[in-house]
């Protein structure tokens, strides 16, 4: 019984769950929504819409992946770096991204959000779990346009 107690007495404080896998995401999230946004600039009125709404739900996603850093962190990162561009400063901007290219971002981001929700517990897993089903849910449905046969 008294090794039970110091045992029990003894085990070490339980860290944190890292952040690294979840800043990881953040900045997919945050590359998904300014690669959507950018390419909703040169697209027709119904695609263009459809593209900004996946601009709106990926940025939601960095909010409360920032949040949920945050709050095991017990840092912020609303200062943090936002997503970078390849750009190189002063460089004149290369062709907007193609509707091809978010569509195949968000692919890799849903694969990226459920590979970690598989391994994730808890308010993580779920929050993991909905980011992979939304950005599945976008490329599979949201940005899929077929004209209505007359």
């Amino acid at each position: 019984m008294v090794g039970l107690l110091a045992s029990a007495c003894g085990s070490p404080p339980r860290q944190p769950p890292a952040v690294d896998e979840l800043e990881e995401q953040l900045q997919l999230a945050r590359q998904d929504s300014e690669q959507a946004a950018a390419a909703a600039t040169v697209q027709p009125p119904r695609v263009a819409a459809a593209l900004q709404e996946v601009a709106a739900e990926r940025g939601r996603h960095a909010q409360a992946l920032a949040a949920e850093i945050d709050r095991v962190a017990a840092r912020s990162t609303t200062t943090s770096t936002p997503a970078t561009t390849t750009t190189p400063p002063g460089a004149p901007p290369g062709p907007p991204p193609t509707l091809s290219d978010v569509i195949t971002s968000l692919r890799a981001s849903a694969a990226s959000a459920a590979r970690l929700a598989t391994t994730s517990s808890g308010y993580r897993a779920g929050l993991l779990g909905s980011i992979a089903a939304c950005c599945t849910a976008d490329y599979t449905v949201g940005l899929v346009f077929v004209e209505p046969t007359p």
